[in-house]
């Protein structure tokens, strides 16, 4: 009887409690692991689209929304990043207010940025970097005629001109030094380019004309995501290793405000109505931050280990573009697919904080941009030639994506790690790859070797992650990515096999997120020229690389002057 009673006056309790205070309980009592059927699963047409970078799948993947229906995909390169709108200024949310034209993509494994042509929907043109570079991600001029890059291989930074492929490049030591995600004060502030040092620690500034660094500020430990909010007041720095969200005010250029945040904090995204969501890879979560009170107001779940986040325009819809998806799909080889996770953001709905839809995608995403889908052109039942839509030739430039690979799966390789000279007389590199590193870390070879390489990922598990089916990855960024690019699950081993036909020192790096250190994953590949001795960052066939051959792009459509050195 006393028991019956108890959950008679608890049954009254929640009710009066509910009264009164019904989204506390309703955040209170969600199921982190149950996901809500849309009641409009797929409309014939979606008012948004999502431009995703695919990763290595070195395509653009278009997405409707909220149908979560994939709709193609545009051939870039080798291993994508970064997709930014083009717009007239930088203002708005992290979409901008982009004018349909178009999209530009970082190609961190080909050290490129892709123009891509919206209104055709397929790549136009080429940006090469220059060499070494080593590009992690670009964010639009508030003018929206440059496009700031992050180096993070090398250390560098640069400023690109859209219009003539231009680079001004600037050193940022001292070493180690890794730029990572970097973004634009908005409209209204002074213009600066703030951008994460994910190894010192710091987020610097920069002025923009002369571009030049002009400050580094403290912040948590290997900050993430550095991303201005929409109103300009602030920068919000996702520290990864601390756990936290630093804010730094943007007219004192000091920090404002530290905040405890779910473990593991990598991206920033904000809406249009004061909020920003942060994911946390650790935590399997996203965190909402009310950006007047900076403080977190909520933390919705994610299936599972969440890296680049997107919000749509209209605030109701964020997205989780997620790292793992074990056991949520069927099997499809050796390799499975990642996905994406719509999850309901709008306050007033009856599922808020749910998990709408999960899709299965291929390659490994990264950011993603959300464009309204009136903005680009319809072109069907003749409408382009009603419209006039092509008056002069414009290109449509299909890249090789692997061109020049050769790559075998093997038995797993027990040998030991480091260079040989085979029977054949190819030099054979055996690497052991793990949570979070290579070994051997640095491997040299003569330009005109034959070589070949094996890679066996010898992890149990990932770290923290606890994950026992992690992926491990290895690229050799430049003019060797489509010949490397490995993907290599425990169990076998991956061996490529090609000429070393570019001297120089080019970074290796792990292109397939394998955990929280997955950006300290790093090695370097040497190919030494016996008539000009060792290479390294400044010695090296670096202008020849920079015509991107490997890419098989025709020349009128790559963009690759020389780079102005500040």
């Amino acid at each position: 009887m006393h028991f019956k009673k108890f959950r008679f006056l608890l049954v009254i309790l929640s009710f009066v409690m509910w009264s009164a205070f019904p989204a506390a309980v309703d955040a209170a009592e969600r199921d982190w692991h149950v996901t809500e059927t849309s009641p409009n699963d797929a409309p014939l047409q979606d008012t948004m689209l999502m431009y995703n970078a695919g990763g290595t799948d070195g395509s653009v993947a278009v997405f409707g929304i909220p149908s979560m229906r994939t709709y193609r995909h545009i051939l870039v390169g080798v291993d994508l990043h970064e997709p930014v709108f083009s717009a007239k200024d930088n203002s708005g949310t992290k979409n901008l207010n982009p004018d349909g034209k178009f999209l530009y993509v970082n190609d961190k494994a080909a050290n490129t940025i892709g123009v891509i042509n919206l209104q055709l929907g397929s790549l136009e043109r080429l940006i090469a970097l220059p060499f070494p570079f080593g590009v992690h991600h670009i964010s639009l001029s508030r003018d929206g005629k440059s496009l700031y890059a992050t180096g993070e291989l090398t250390g560098k930074m640069a400023k690109v001109d859209i219009a003539t492929g231009k680079a001004q490049v600037i050193d940022w030591g001292p070493a180690p030094s890794a730029p990572d995600y970097l973004d634009v004060s908005k409209p209204g502030k002074p213009e600066y380019v703030f951008s994460g040092n994910y190894y010192h620690s710091t987020v610097g500034v920069f002025s923009v004309n002369p571009f030049k660094l002009i400050k580094e500020i403290p912040v948590g430990k290997n900050p993430h995501g550095t991303d201005a909010e929409p109103k300009g007041r602030y920068i919000q720095v996702a520290d990864k290793l601390s756990a936290t969200i630093t804010f730094i005010n943007v007219d004192k250029l000091a920090v404002e405000k530290v905040i405890p945040a779910g473990a593991g904090p990598l991206h920033n995204v904000f809406d249009n109505k004061g909020n920003a969501y942060t994911s946390c890879f650790v935590a399997d979560s996203i965190v909402k931050t009310n950006l007047d009170k900076l403080e977190v107001v909520d933390e919705f779940p994610v299936h599972y280990r969440i890296g680049h986040i997107a919000v749509s325009d209209d605030a109701k819809y964020v997205f989780a573009l997620n790292k793992f998806s074990t056991g949520l799909f069927s099997p499809t080889g050796i390799r499975w697919p990642v996905n994406h996770e719509m999850i309901d953001a709008d306050e007033k709905s009856p599922t808020y904080g749910k998990s709408l839809k999960i899709i299965p995608v291929d390659g490994e995403p990264h950011n993603a941009k959300i464009i309204s889908a009136n903005l680009i052109k319809d072109w069907s039942m003749g409408q382009a030639e009603k419209g006039g839509l092509v008056d002069k030739p414009l290109a449509e430039v299909r890249p090789v994506h692997v061109g020049g690979a050769k790559i075998s799966y093997l038995p797993v390789d027990t040998g030991k790690p480091g260079i040989t000279v085979a029977k054949d007389g190819v030099k054979e590199i055996r690497v052991k790859a793990f949570s979070y590193g290579y070994v051997p870390r640095q491997m040299r070879v003569n330009k005109g070797d034959k070589v070949r390489i094996i890679v066996t990922n010898i992890d149990k598990a990932s770290g923290i992650t606890k994950n026992p089916d992690v992926i491990m990855g290895f690229t050799i960024y430049g003019p060797y990515a489509t010949r490397t690019m490995l993907h290599i699950p425990r169990g076998v081993s991956l061996m490529t096999e090609f000429v070393a036909d570019y001297a120089g020192e080019y970074e290796i790096y792990c292109e397939t997120f394998c955990g929280p250190l997955h950006l300290e994953m790093r090695a370097a590949f040497f190919v030494d020229d016996p008539k000009k001795g060792p290479s390294n960052l400044g010695v090296g066939d670096y202008d020849e690389a920079q015509k991107q051959k490997q890419l098989n792009v025709p020349e009128e459509h790559l963009t690759a002057p020389k780079a102005e050195y500040l």
